[in-house]
């Protein structure tokens, strides 16, 4: 049996209060900087279809093939309303490091979801972040919502709250757990499907491995990207981030106006911190996402 992941994830968040949570800050950003939005990492095309109902010209991209799919449809069914607001939507299937090859200069990023602590492969996180300050016009805005890893790491959980939702045909649950190497952790996903007309579950893992994306060791890959100016929160409200408390960071920041860091160039001499929340030359420490 084919399994689409996706769908599952999909239909087990909870889109309607997370949006509700989530929106009054993007299109508040979004409104200030201008009406171009990029859209890294934009899974199932939730985010990408909300903004482009409020007006705003957005890009959204991903890799994985399956959300493609589970965004296109919901852009195809919102296109008379998309366009009634005068909104633009649309889709394309790319690496987040490729993202500096896009034929415009977007005005806003936001990189959400957890989705940064996933690019755990040696030097892809500092790729993916250039790839992205690429795409952006001088002094544009990149916001990125990852977990609170200064908190997750030191409490290390390992199991989480199962998420239960339906497909159209299905009953799905998603069980949550992790395990915890030395720099690393391996995050794991265990759906429970089974028909909505009763019958035996059928379970499917999906497995990853991420970085543990401290608060200062973030700072420096986004430096090292060209970014500066940076705020931090612990939530969507903007209450100042604390690290041993939030279960968010949040960071604004902006793209340089003038040359300075080149991405990759990860050793710089500004915002250094201690060697303890930080490594250079390219090695992402790690763990995952709930």
């Amino acid at each position: 049996m084919s399994v689409s992941f996706a769908k599952y994830y999909d239909c087990v968040i909870p889109w309607e209060k997370r949006l509700k949570r989530e929106l009054p800050l993007l299109e508040g950003i979004s409104r200030a900087a201008g009406r171009k939005v990029l859209i890294p990492a934009c899974g199932t095309g939730r985010h990408v279809v909300a903004l482009a109902e409020r007006g705003y010209d957005v890009l959204g991209f991903d890799i994985d093939e399956d959300a493609l799919v589970l965004a296109r449809a919901q852009l195809a069914a919102t296109e008379g309303a998309i366009a009634a607001v005068s909104g633009k939507a649309a889709l394309r299937s790319l690496d987040m490091a490729a993202a500096g090859t896009l034929d415009q200069a977007f005005d806003v990023a936001f990189i959400l979801g957890n989705a940064l602590p996933g690019i755990s492969a040696p030097g892809a996180l500092h790729a993916a972040l250039g790839g992205v300050a690429g795409a952006l016009r001088p002094g544009g805005v990149l916001l990125t919502q990852n977990l609170n890893y200064d908190l997750r790491w030191r409490e290390k959980t390992q199991f989480f709250p199962v998420l239960a939702g339906q497909t159209e045909d299905e009953d799905v649950l998603l069980v949550k757990f992790a395990d915890y190497g030395a720099n690393v952790i391996n995050f794991h996903g265990m759906y429970l499907a089974r028909p909505r007309t009763g019958g035996a579950w059928q379970s499917y893992t999906r497995s990853s491995r991420q970085v543990p994306l401290f608060r200062d060791r973030l700072a420096e890959i986004l430096r090292a990207a060209g970014f500066a100016d940076f705020e931090f929160w612990g939530d969507y409200g903007r209450a100042p981030f604390d690290p041993h408390q939030s279960n968010d960071l949040i960071v604004l920041a902006k793209k340089k106006q003038s040359p300075g860091l080149q991405p990759g160039s990860l050793c710089s001499e500004q915002g250094r911190t201690s060697p303890s929340t930080m490594r250079c030359h390219g090695k992402d420490s790690d763990p995952d996402s709930a």
